[in-house]
């Protein structure tokens, strides 16, 4: 039985350029939205059953999609609730990482500060232990409440979730991230809402926010003393304090800041932003990636790691 049979509400052959900021790619051979755990819980196992391909997606930030596009199902939970229990936040994963600070703020809340302006969903954030400043959502996480790839609920603890530099299990699992416990402190936090709107210009100054993008491109380099060494031309003083490379320094010092391959281009405003300039393939970006990840190795012996998903690749 195709899935088209077994559940009505899935739509067939959807455009996914239309789910992600980049705006590009194929369609989705199946695409699936919905709130309903039950629902989703029978899907997985259907999956499983016909040996069905699934990925999830939330606001579309970070996922490049194939020109071809992709031969299983996508699926986009919708969970926007957020209910506040004992100084404990449970986040469905459909929320928008910046309501979700607004939110918490207005309430009363800090230490989620550093992550306002970060594009995407809660869920999206916790997949790729988004952040900035230092500071990551996993600092934050109490627990995360999942559907497996058998379709069973399971909740894991901070600990189970691995969070790491822009990483967490979830790259490893297949599974729907339905909402996560965060806990903040209680404070009086003028000062913290000051912090988030600031950091929330500062992105809006530096980021090519007027061009499709999937925000930060590469991630950035741990400043180890092997790091020092291959840099010992730099001063590198500055970057000291959050113990990172920006790959933007990199890519700039490389002279590939505004650097293009077809439609797609390394932004003249931030070089770590990857845009859509000028309707970009696939392709486009991929080539580009590539280029920009072997000048780097070859001039400074670093290695270069993408944030971004791949669908359909």
């Amino acid at each position: 039985m195709d899935l088209l049979e077994k559940f009505s509400n899935i739509k067939k052959n959807y455009s996914l350029a239309s789910l992600t900021t980049f705006k590009i790619g194929g369609p989705a051979k199946y695409y699936l939205e919905t709130k309903d755990i039950e629902k989703l819980q029978e899907v997985i196992k259907f999956c499983k059953e016909n040996n069905i391909d699934f990925k999830v997606i939330g606001g579309g930030s970070n996922f490049l999609v194939n020109d071809s596009g992709y031969g299983g199902l996508i699926i986009k939970y919708i969970n926007r609730n957020i209910d506040l229990i004992d100084d404990v936040f449970k986040v469905g994963s459909g929320v928008i990482l910046l309501n979700f600070v607004n939110y918490t703020l207005e309430k009363g809340y800090a230490g989620q500060e550093s992550l306002a302006g970060i594009p995407g969903t809660v869920g999206g954030a916790i997949y790729g232990n988004a952040g900035a400043y230092g500071k990551s959502i996993g600092d934050l996480i109490k627990s995360v409440k999942i559907i497996d790839e058998d379709g069973d609920i399971k909740i894991l603890s901070s600990e189970d979730c691995n969070f790491e530099y822009r990483k967490s299990v979830f790259s490893l699992l297949k599974c729907i991230i339905l909402d996560a416990e965060i806990v903040l402190k209680k404070k009086d936090n003028e000062e913290e809402k000051e912090i988030a709107k600031n950091n929330i210009i500062v992105r809006a100054e530096k980021h090519p926010l007027d061009m499709p993008n999937l925000g930060s491109w590469f991630k950035n380099v741990a400043l180890t003393d092997e790091i020092k060494e291959k840099l010992k031309d730099f001063d590198l003083s500055k970057f000291e304090k959050y113990k990172k490379i920006p790959a933007a320094f990199l890519i700039e010092s490389a002279g590939l800041k505004g650097y293009q391959i077809g439609g797609a281009q390394m932004s003249e405003k931030h070089a770590n932003f990857l845009v859509n300039k000028d309707q970009a393939s696939a392709e486009d970006v991929v080539n580009l990636s590539k280029y920009v990840e072997e000048q780097v190795k070859e001039k400074y012996d670093i290695q270069l790691e993408e944030e971004v998903q791949y669908i359909g690749f």
